[in-house]
Order: structure tokens, then sequence, then C-alpha cells
């Protein structure tokens, strides 16, 4: 309970600091988090004293720097959840939102890397806000080759797709996703490409397929939506 508390303060002293441009006040806090300034002052001086904060009477509260990445992986977490609960289980944003700050504190850095990879590393939360990278974001571009730049014949395994949510859906539901298997069938001259995946043959633009990522020649490893043993 006390390591879930103070994820919760310091994800509200990240918003408060961000709306204010300047230090986070404890009414501020007090009022966001629905408690009393006595209990404010009590945890920011628990928080100060583990180092995440700094913390002057009348001039507010600042992150140091252990703080200010600890508050980001926070709110990085939570936004990739509410982009997993949106996005693949369908459920409303708002709901979603109040889901995502119940299960930002039971969900492993691990999980979450595997769920982020999974919905194809997206750079926006459904509130339109930014997300920011985590390592599993960076690896893929690193060690994987872009779709469009694959030769007919050669295959692999989709890693991520950095496209719209709309675009996504589209080739979800051609069956194209994060983890599936894929076959160059063919290269056209003016720069479209025609895939096989599940038997199905899709054809992309260059501007799709300059943003989808692929692992080359990896056999099939596509995270099962049941658990296997």
């Amino acid at each position: 309970m006390q390591a879930e508390r103070i994820e919760e303060y310091l994800e509200t002293i990240l918003y408060l600091i961000k709306k204010n441009k300047a230090p986070a006040k404890t009414k501020q806090i007090a009022d966001e988090l629905n408690v009393s300034p006595p209990s404010v002052t009590e945890m920011v001086q628990k928080l100060s004293n583990e180092g995440f904060v700094e913390y002057k009477p009348y001039y507010g509260v600042e992150f140091t720097e252990k703080g200010a990445l600890e508050a980001a992986r926070i709110k990085r977490k939570h936004q990739v959840l509410e982009k997993f609960l949106v996005d693949v289980l369908d459920v409303d944003a708002k709901v979603a939102h109040i889901e995502a700050c119940e299960l930002e504190h039971a969900v492993s850095d691990m999980v979450l890397e595997r769920i982020c990879a999974y919905i194809g590393h997206p750079d926006h939360c459904p509130d339109g806000n930014p997300i920011d990278e985590g390592e599993c974001c960076i690896t893929p571009k690193e060690q994987h080759v872009l779709l469009s730049d694959m030769k007919e014949g050669e295959h692999g395994v989709v890693s991520m797709m950095t496209l719209p949510s709309e675009t996504k859906e589209r080739l979800t539901s051609l069956g194209l996703i994060v983890g599936e298997e894929i076959t160059i069938k063919r290269k056209q001259k003016q720069g479209s490409i025609s895939i096989l995946t599940l038997g199905t043959e899709i054809a992309l633009g260059n501007d799709i397929a300059n943003k989808i990522y692929v692992n080359p020649d990896m056999k099939y490893t596509r995270l099962r939506r049941r658990g296997s043993n």
C-alpha cells in the first residue's frame, strides 16, 4: 500500500508541475488526492527523505532527478495500459483511465513492456498525449528492418507498427498484427508492396510499409492470447 501511495503522489506531483509550469503546491496535491493538507505534508516529507522530491514551505514541491525518472515511469505505465484497454479490449476511454489508475500499481515493468510490444509500441495515448519510449520501443528500431526495405520472398515477424489507431484497426481486421509472420510476395515499382499473412494477401502503400518494423527470418514467435505450457 505504501508503494502504491508513493506512486499516486509522484504521478499527481508530475501532473501539477506540468499544469503550473512551476512547483506543485501542497494544497493542490491535497485537492487532487482528496486528502488533508497535514497528510500531504507528511507524505511529501517522506518523499523528500527517500530522495524523490525537494520541498520548500510556501514555495512548493519539485522533483529530484530520481523523482522525475520515477514519475515518468509511472505515467508511461498508465498511458500504455490505457491504450491497451481502449484499443485491444475496446473499453470506453473514461473507464480505461480509471482502470489504468488501478492496474498501474500491480503490473510489473516486464509485463508492461510485453503489452507495449503487443500493441505496437504506441506513441500517443487515447487522449492524444505523447507516450515516452521504453527500452522495448527502441530495440526494434535498432535491430529490425522496415517492411518497405524487405525484398520479394523474404519473411519475418512483425515487431512494431507506428501507425494511427484507425490504420492499425484496419490492418488487424485483415490479419496483420504485431507478432504475426509475414512473407513479401511482390514489390511494385510505384512503391506499393504485397505481403502474405495467415494465407491472405494484403497490399500496402509505401507510406504504411515505412511505419512497420519486421524481425527478418525470425521463426514464428507470436505472442499468444492464451497461455502456453
